[in-house]
C-alpha cells in the first residue's frame, strides 16, 4: 500500500489520508508505505522532522527527489515507480491530488490506469474543518499572518520554528529580558513580525517563552533579530537546536518612544502570556532529537 504526497506539516487532513492507508493496509496484510519529497520553502516542516512524523501512520518512508521523477508521464509514475520499484498493490491519494509531468494526471486517471496495472487506487476525500479544506498552504498563510491558533486547529498542534541559539548584542539584557537569538531554519516559513507566546524546546529542556520576531524599530540602528525570552530557567549554553511552538500572537512589531516604553510594554506582554499559559496545555516536541 502507497500513500503519495508532499505531505508538508502532516497536518490533520495528512494524518485522516495517513489512518485510512494504515488500517486498509492492516485489513489486508500489507506494509504501508510513505512516499514523498523534499520540502520546498516556505515550509511548514524540515525533511528530517516530516519523516520522523509520517513514520507515526507507516511502516516506510520513501523520500525522492522531484528531479528524478517530474518528467514520467501519469502512467509511467504508477507503472515503474508506484508498481514497478516499489512492488505497490494499491495507492491512496487525495481528491485533489495530481501526478506525473505537468501535473497531468488525477484520481479518476489513476483509476483508470490501475485497471489496466492491477493496482487498486482509493481516493480520500479532503477534511474540512470551520468550514475551508484542512491544506498545507492555508495553514502557511494563517502562520505567514499571525494566525496560528487558527493554523493550530487545522494542523493539530500549534505551528512550529526550527533554528539553532547564536549570539546577540545583548540588547535584551541590558532592558532585563535577556533572550536567546536565533538563526532560524531557512526552510520554514516565516510567522508576521511580532510578540508571541511560545514554547521551546531544546536538548534536555523545555519551557514558556515570549518568542520575537521582527526589525527592533525602537533601536533603528539594530538589525532584524528573532528572539527568544525565557520565562523558566534557560539552558546552560546556546543550544545547538530549538524547537520553538507558537502558541499565540501577542502583538505587532512596535516602535516605542524610547527604551523605557518598550520595557514597560515587555512586562505587559510578559504578565499576558502567564496569564494565557495557566489556561494552555504544554505542547509536546516534534524534533526526532529531542
Amino acid at each position: 500500500m502507497v500513500a503519495v504526497g508532499r505531505f508538508d506539516g502532516v497536518h490533520l487532513g495528512h494524518q485522516h489520508l495517513l489512518s485510512f492507508g494504515r488500517e486498509l493496509a492492516e485489513r489486508k496484510g500489507w506494509s504501508f508505505l510513505a512516499y514523498t519529497f523534499p520540502p520546498e520553502p516556505p515550509a511548514l516542516l524540515p525533511l528530517d522532522v516530516k519523516i520522523h512524523l509520517l513514520r507515526r501512520f507507516a511502516s516506510e518512508v520513501e523520500v525522492v527527489e522531484w528531479e528524478k521523477i517530474r518528467n514520467l508521464s501519469p502512467q509511467e509514475f504508477l507503472e515503474k515507480e508506484v508498481v514497478g520499484r516499489l512492488s505497490g498493490r494499491a495507492l491512496v491519494m487525495g481528491a485533489d491530488h495530481r501526478f506525473g509531468r505537468d501535473r497531468a494526471g488525477n484520481p479518476e486517471l489513476a483509476r483508470r490506469l490501475g485497471k489496466e496495472l492491477g493496482l487498486e487506487v482509493h481516493v480520500v476525500p479532503p477534511l474540512s474543518l470551520g468550514g475551508e479544506i484542512v491544506s498545507s498552504r492555508r495553514i502557511r498563510e494563517l502562520v505567514s499572518m499571525g494566525e496560528v491558533e487558527r493554523a493550530r486547529e487545522l494542523l493539530g498542534r500549534p505551528p512550529v520554528l526550527f533554528g539553532r541559539g547564536i549570539k546577540g548584542v545583548g540588547m535584551g539584557k541590558t532592558l532585563g529580558f535577556p533572550t536567546i537569538n536565533l538563526e532560524l531554519d531557512p526552510i520554514v516559513v516565516r510567522p508576521r513580525e511580532g510578540v508571541y507566546i511560545a514554547w521551546a524546546f531544546w536538548p534536555n529542556g523545555n519551557g514558556p517563552a515570549l518568542f520575537y520576531y521582527g526589525k527592533r524599530p525602537t533601536f533603528p540602528g539594530l538589525s532584524p533579530s528573532t528572539e527568544l525570552h525565557l520565562l523558566s530557567s534557560p539552558p546552560s549554553g546556546l543550544p545547538e537546536v530549538l524547537e520553538v511552538h507558537l502558541l499565540r500572537f501577542l502583538r505587532v512589531d512596535t516602535r516605542f518612544p524610547s527604551a523605557e516604553a518598550l520595557v514597560q510594554r515587555i512586562e505587559q506582554d510578559v504578565d499576558e502570556a502567564k496569564k494565557a499559559l495557566a489556561m494552555i496545555c504544554p505542547p509536546a516536541p516534534l524534533s526526532p532529537w529531542l
